[in-house]
């Protein structure tokens, strides 16, 4: 059979046959098959896409912006958690949009314009003005560039910025639209306020048939939340702390470790007097000199005196300061010291020497950081045993009684981590990804191994769940009451309110129908002030500028009701500097409101795809 297929092979139909199947591999790319299409876009905007090296470094060039001009705090969790990843993605997909609008009206940008963009763009200056070509060259090499790349780039940013330009240009409010706002913003209002609290005294309680039919009527107040009953075997590095012994020359090498987190630094109290200049500072020093006090120095001077309070050498922003202060042996005036920010003149006084918290200060709180890094690493190799046992077969129990550990069982917790009387279950991990795995685990099925966070493990089984139920009556019952009691109280306290409003608006004053209710005059106040204490809550305010003049109102207020008659309405005094910023506000929020529903409209023109997978990689 081999020898046969062996001629079969040398023959030539056999050879034609073999040409043709790997034309036919040819032909359909058996490339894809060797090397598989990695997706590396973030984006796909129309026929356009938005490539993950390129997302990748204005991401980069955004998050060092960041940096600059935030410091060095700015750590990449940070940016992730502010959003910049979104935010560099929607820029990017915005000026993606608009060059393709550009394209599909046809905008061009010649070579001219392009050349003018270079040789008028102050970056590329020289010294003595105009165009510096090896500066040009110069900034392009650090920035990574070629000059054909930075061309295109400048192209596109035109063509960009014309079509911008031609969809804000037109966007102005009116005058009179500025006016309206000033006066919304800046009116103020007085009123007399009567503060109408509720009864203390609680109202003779319902018999069950009133009570059950009222929690019948409001049965969406009382829904107990889906319950979920949960076996655990839990790996808590703080609950094993007493199975854990740590040696203390461990613990005292900690301590020697560590020494610098217990070293407080040497401080100085430090006020200061800055200068614009040398001279006057040196002047400044020669009054000190002669016994003037710092304060009345400075006074003279036409200068305030800065008290820094107590810095340590770390906490002065510069060296220099640094080395002034601390290079005196004690109290005393040191200076001028020359600094970016200008020349400083410092008093120093309330020294404190450097100082090393003592080993037994602080002994107890390492021996329980030893401890538990040694509970965590007995844990790591116990959750892999636990993880063995249980994939090969073994129930929880079973599990739980080969390797020693308890078996936690919590007959209802709900998504918020509270049981049926609204208390917390004794034992649940307080760390959420617990919560999420039991609410996402099927019931009767059994979690994989998951990490707390903290150096623990757990792994679960949903025993069961209770969906999204009314409470029964006799279970809410003291809900029940409690809130039926406070809803008559509402009601009674409005009721009087009411009355009260009913009789002032009959031409009654406030005083005559207060009945030794509190009465307040409240001075003038803007809708954006409120006074709890004297009854004008955010609600008060709001009804009181939705009034007119003379006018009654009822509000709720902290601890009841405010009736409230409109006394006085006080337009603002005429600011025409400030009506013309609320002017440039308003059209620059309505030219932002433009180009928003511009981008939205180019994007249901062309349509844009993100790749979330990608994206969340920079997340």
């Amino acid at each position: 059979m081999l020898t046969s297929l062996r001629k079969g092979a040398a023959s030539w139909l056999a050879k034609i046959l073999f040409a043709l199947l790997i034309l036919s591999f040819a032909a359909w790319g058996v490339g894809d098959y060797l090397s598989p299409e990695v997706e590396d876009a973030v984006a796909t905007v129309g026929e356009s896409e938005i490539g993950a090296e390129e997302f990748r470094r204005e991401y980069s060039r955004q998050f060092n912006d960041w940096r600059r001009r935030f410091g060095g705090n700015v750590s990449p969790e940070l940016a992730v958690q502010l959003g910049l990843p979104e935010q560099v993605l929607q820029a990017a997909v915005r000026r993606r949009l608009v060059e393709l609008e550009a394209g599909r009206l046809g905008l061009a940008v010649g070579d001219g314009q392009v050349r003018r963009a270079i040789e008028e763009d102050p970056n590329f200056g020289g010294r003595l003005g105009g165009f510096d070509r090896a500066l040009f060259e110069r900034v392009l090499l650090t920035n990574g560039l070629s000059e054909g790349e930075f061309v295109a780039m400048l192209r596109r940013d035109i063509t960009r910025r014309q079509v911008d330009r031609s969809v804000g240009r037109p966007v102005q409010a009116s005058r009179s639209m500025a006016e309206a706002v000033f006066r919304y913003r800046n009116e103020t209002r007085k009123a007399v306020l009567i503060r109408v609290p509720e009864d203390t005294a609680l109202p003779d309680g319902p018999g069950d048939a009133e009570l059950r039919a009222w929690h019948e009527e409001n049965r969406d107040a009382f829904m107990a939340p889906a319950y979920r009953a949960v076996t655990a075997i839990v790996l808590d590095p703080d609950r094993w702390l007493d199975r854990v012994e740590a040696d203390p020359a461990a613990v005292r090498d900690a301590y020697e470790a560590r020494i610098a987190d217990f070293t407080v630094p040497a401080t100085r109290r430090v006020r200061q007097v800055l200068f614009d200049d040398g001279a006057s500072a040196q002047d400044f020093m020669g009054q000190l000199a002669t016994g003037a006090e710092l304060e009345t120095a400075a006074g003279a001077a036409g200068k305030t005196v800065s008290d820094l309070g107590p810095v340590s050498r770390s906490q002065l922003p510069q060296a220099a300061l640094a080395d002034a202060v601390f290079s005196l042996a004690g109290d005393g005036v040191t200076g001028p010291v020359e600094t970016p920010l200008g020349w400083h003149v410092l008093a120093v006084d309330q020294s404190s020497e450097e100082r090393v918290i003592p080993f037994e200060d602080v002994r107890e709180g390492l021996h329980r950081e030893v401890a538990r890094e040694i509970a965590i690493e007995r844990l790591a190799d116990l959750a892999n045993d636990l993880d063995d046992h249980l994939g090969g077969g073994a129930t929880f129990e079973d599990a739980a009684r080969a390797l020693d550990l308890p078996l936690l069982t919590i007959e209802a917790v709900d998504a918020s981590g509270r049981d049926r009387a609204g208390e917390q279950p004794e034992g649940l991990p307080a760390e959420p990804n617990f919560l999420r795995t039991a609410f996402s685990t099927p019931a009767g099925e059994d979690s994989l191994l998951g990490e707390l966070g903290d150096g623990g493990y757990f792994v679960l089984r949903v025993e069961g769940e209770t969906p999204p139920a009314v409470r029964p009556f006799e279970e809410a019952k003291p809900l029940v009451l409690e809130a039926w009691r406070a809803e008559r109280l509402d009601e009674a306290a409005k009721a009087r309110a009411d009355a009260l409003a009913a009789r002032l608006r009959e031409g009654r004053t406030p005083a005559s129908v207060a009945g030794g209710l509190a009465v307040e005059q409240t001075g003038s106040f803007a809708r954006t002030d409120s006074d709890p204490e004297i009854g004008l809550s955010g609600a008060v305010v709001e009804a009181v500028f939705a009034a007119d003049r003379s006018e009654t109102v009822v509000a709720r207020a902290a601890d009841g009701y405010t009736v409230a008659v409109v006394e006085g309405i006080e337009p603002p005094p005429y600011s025409e500097q400030e009506i013309e910023a609320i002017r440039e506000q308003l059209s620059a929020e309505m030219a932002a409101d433009v180009r928003q529903q511009f981008h939205a409209a180019l994007q249901d023109r062309f349509g844009v795809a993100i790749n979330s997978d990608l994206l969340a990689q920079f997340n």
